[in-house]
């Protein structure tokens, strides 16, 4: 049976989810049935924003019955209030909105919440305006997509999230040369200056300083900060310590701080 396109082909009018995508079928007979899966009685809960209003309704089925619990909206501004009033643990956020674009919505979320999103969008060549601004999110999705893609993305950002909230030590704060960071309280300073970084810049910064002086590789970063279930490209390493050198640098073309070792990888300077 063939697996369903979200976001492929055109709405029909009067046509019905079952209709529109085919393999639904079996899972509204699991509710009738009685087989339909039980609930997590403490769901992960998922923010849905997108105009689309049929791709909504048919995603928040989908992940539903794939045991999370998920609100909707169809706009910036509905996705902003949904999100003050119950914060998810995870935003799916279109890069089209029609009163926001969704670059500009990432800022405004980013400026309160450490909440993860992923992006979706139609128009591939997005995809490279979404790494050159080093915004933080922490993946894409290209649509069309598959079922089976959305779900796995989400359990890898969510599990990669986990892992990266998590409780760290007491006083734990790192200190490498004239920058401090600590993981706690979410902040870096350096030379004195408080630092403003986005979740992910953050994270690469935390395992650069703890491993300060040693060289790290691509893969090494990607797998630390990423997770070992990132399947993207490489280049989010290379536009994040860019994003990190005009961050911290004071001539970002020559940095002094975090260093490129040709061929091998990268380093925290002390």
């Amino acid at each position: 049976m063939q697996e369903p396109v979200f976001g492929g082909f055109p709405t029909k009018t009067g046509s019905c989810f079952a209709q529109e995508y085919p393999s639904s079928k079996l899972r509204f007979a699991a509710i009738i049935t009685g087989k339909a899966r039980c609930p997590d009685p403490m769901p992960k809960h998922l923010l849905l924003i997108d105009d689309d209003a049929l791709l909504v309704r048919s995603l928040a089925y989908i992940l539903e019955q794939a045991g999370y619990r998920t609100s909707t909206a169809n706009n910036a501004q509905e996705g902003l209030a949904s999100i003050e009033r119950d914060p998810p643990d995870l935003i799916l956020l279109d890069i089209g909105l029609p009163d926001m674009d969704g670059l500009s919505m990432l800022r405004r979320i980013q400026k309160e919440r450490d909440t993860p999103v992923i992006f979706l969008t139609a128009r591939r060549r997005e995809l490279d305006e979404v790494l050159g601004l080093e915004l933080g999110a922490e993946d894409y999705i290209t649509k069309p997509f598959s079922e089976d893609i959305l779900l796995t993305r989400i359990k890898i950002v969510l599990r990669r999230s986990e892992r990266l909230n998590a409780p760290s030590p007491a006083g734990a704060q790192i200190l490498a040369g004239d920058l401090v960071i600590d993981p706690a309280a979410h902040t870096v300073t350096c030379a004195g200056r408080l630092v403003e970084l986005a979740p992910k810049a953050f994270d690469l910064l935390r395992v650069l300083a703890l491993n300060s002086g040693q060289v790290m590789s691509v893969n090494d970063l990607l797998e630390q900060v990423w997770g070992v279930e990132y399947i993207g490209e490489p280049q989010v390493v290379y536009v994040h310590i860019r994003w990190l050198r005009e961050k911290l640098e004071d001539y970002p073309s020559q940095p002094r701080r975090i260093l490129t070792i040709h061929g091998v990888g990268y380093k925290l300077a002390v």
